[in-house]
């Protein structure tokens, strides 16, 4: 979303304005930028794969596991993202009999906002002196990464990564001619 407030000379509100009081009030914009995803399926394997087999994920031999239960938590946790009890080591010989892709990760949300001010100079026509205050994950809200989802490990389940930065801000003086 891109909107020019409507203040200052030429505007909607502030027309009248004196130049100092429409040098401060006048000409701004605010710009946002919201991103709202689901979470990415997630592939729940074994590493003790004793099915014969050898299907390789990212180098390594993998099986998928049975599952006996849906594996979605009405209130997952960081550290319990999916039902890992959904979800048993198949009998050796035998291949999985879970979905490719059970569950799914957690959902992404992000806001980046920015406030430009407007500085018309007179010395030649259309050129502008742009302040920026830019505000990257606004709300600092985290975003985490797929859940470990091997059932042989101690952690499955566990969330231990995230995948955007923090808040983060930036200032900027722009020249437009």
């Amino acid at each position: 979303m891109i909107y020019d407030l409507p203040f200052g000379k030429g505007k909607r509100f502030g027309s009248s304005w004196s130049s100092p009081v429409n040098a401060v009030l006048g000409n701004w914009e605010v710009d946002l930028i919201q991103k709202i995803t689901s979470g990415f399926p997630v592939l729940v394997v074994t590493s003790n794969n004793q099915s014969g087999s050898n299907f390789q994920f990212n180098g390594n031999g993998l099986n998928r596991p049975d599952q006996i239960c849906s594996g979605h938590l009405d209130n997952p946790t960081i550290t319990q993202w999916f039902d890992t009890q959904c979800f048993v080591q198949p009998a050796a010989g035998k291949l999985g009999s879970a979905n490719r892709t059970p569950v799914y990760g957690p959902g992404f949300v992000n806001t980046d906002f920015s406030a430009i001010k407007h500085f018309p100079l007179s010395y030649r026509d259309g050129m502008m002196l742009d302040f920026r205050a830019e505000f990257f994950n606004l709300f600092n809200h985290p975003q985490f990464y797929i859940p470990n989802s091997d059932i042989a490990s101690s952690a499955v389940g566990a969330i231990n990564q995230t995948v955007n930065n923090p808040r983060l801000i930036q200032f900027a003086l722009k020249l437009r001619f």
